[in-house]
């Protein structure tokens, strides 16, 4: 019995490949693919532009499984389970791995992005200790797991309180998510900013009290007290990282989110002279993806909507083309194994 998988066989060139079907060890599950999301870092790696995921791999870090075999050691899942897997591998021995940060590991492989083979695959083995269950989710919904734990570490990273008012920069999936997440933890208020229109019609859709905003209608006038009290930025590019630079109010934290450019052209001079907080964000603990999930179940926004479209496995390198040439009509995107 084969394998088949996607390989990002350099860039711009996705390729399907048979590879061998995976062995198990004692500690890991294999799973069937049963769907797998497109993340905006896989695109900006097949576009050449993403500064640590290079050619080589088959992506997918956002996929739900169901477990057909498991190692004998293997107690957290049954036979038949559907699953979301927390892509980050770890070592577990360095500072922050020993420190509860182990999403920063100094040796961190992330499934599907650095050294391991990813979900665009039919079959996968992953550690039994980052699977969980997720029997009573849909599984389209539960594909949205790993985007939303981006969201919601990016949000405990800052130092948001419930009453503040937030601004979030890009309403993309991450930036959407991030605002729900938000929203349910009692902003005053969030403002949004996108360029694009129907991103910014389904953001209110979905949390109706949010001030929905184009770039050129930002002003600090917005909020009650000079500016944020914090601020996303959920995109990455220069343009936006400024923008956040530049509507923060002095002393408080900026949450970058999105992925930039290995180099970038912000201006740092504003973080140093009105003592802003420029923290990263990356990835997620177990924490965050417990979170997630939780709030996938109880499904008080109508998550799905945040999926605009699904592919056939057969037409992944359609599904990355599509989104790229027609930007404005895509969000969320999943490829689904089988029909």
């Amino acid at each position: 019995m084969k394998n088949q998988g996607w390989l990002l066989k350099e860039i711009k060139r996705l390729e399907l490949i048979e590879t061998p079907y995976p062995s198990k060890n004692d500690d890991e599950v294999l799973l069937e693919v049963i769907y797998a999301g497109i993340c905006g870092s896989d695109l900006h790696a097949y576009l050449g532009e993403h500064p640590f995921v290079k050619p080589g791999i088959v992506l997918g870090h956002e996929f739900v499984g169901k477990v057909i075999d498991k190692g004998e050691k293997v107690k957290n899942v049954n036979l038949g389970d559907y699953v979301v897997i927390e892509p980050s591998l770890t070592c577990g021995k360095c500072y922050n791995c020993t420190h509860g940060r182990y999403n920063i590991c100094k040796n961190l492989d992330v499934i599907g992005c650095t050294k391991t083979n990813g979900g665009f695959q039919r079959y996968i083995s992953i550690p039994s200790h980052k699977v969980y269950s997720i029997n009573d989710i849909p599984l389209k919904r539960a594909v949205l797991t790993e985007p939303l734990a981006v969201a919601v570490h990016g949000v405990r990273r800052s130092s948001f309180k419930p009453g503040d008012e937030v601004l979030v920069i890009g309403s993309g999936p991450i930036g959407l998510l991030t605002t729900i997440f938000l929203y349910l933890s009692s902003p005053k208020k969030i403002v949004v900013v996108d360029p694009i229109e129907n991103r910014l019609k389904l953001a209110k859709g979905l949390c109706p009290n949010i001030i929905p905003t184009k770039p050129d209608e930002l002003t600090n006038s917005l909020f009650t007290q000079e500016g944020p009290d914090v601020t996303f930025e959920c995109v990455g590019i220069d343009q936006t990282i400024n923008m956040a630079i530049e509507n923060a109010r002095k002393g408080t934290d900026i949450i970058l989110v999105g992925v930039p450019k290995e180099i970038s052209l912000a201006k740092l001079i504003y973080i140093q002279d009105r003592e802003l907080n420029l923290k990263g964000s990356l990835m997620y603990t177990r924490d965050d993806y417990l979170i997630a999930i939780d709030l996938l179940r109880k499904n008080q926004v109508d998550y799905e909507r945040l999926i605009s479209h699904i592919y056939p496995f057969e037409q992944v390198n359609k599904a990355f083309e599509d989104i790229i040439n027609e930007k404005e009509k895509y969000l969320k995107v999943i490829i689904e194994m089988e029909k």
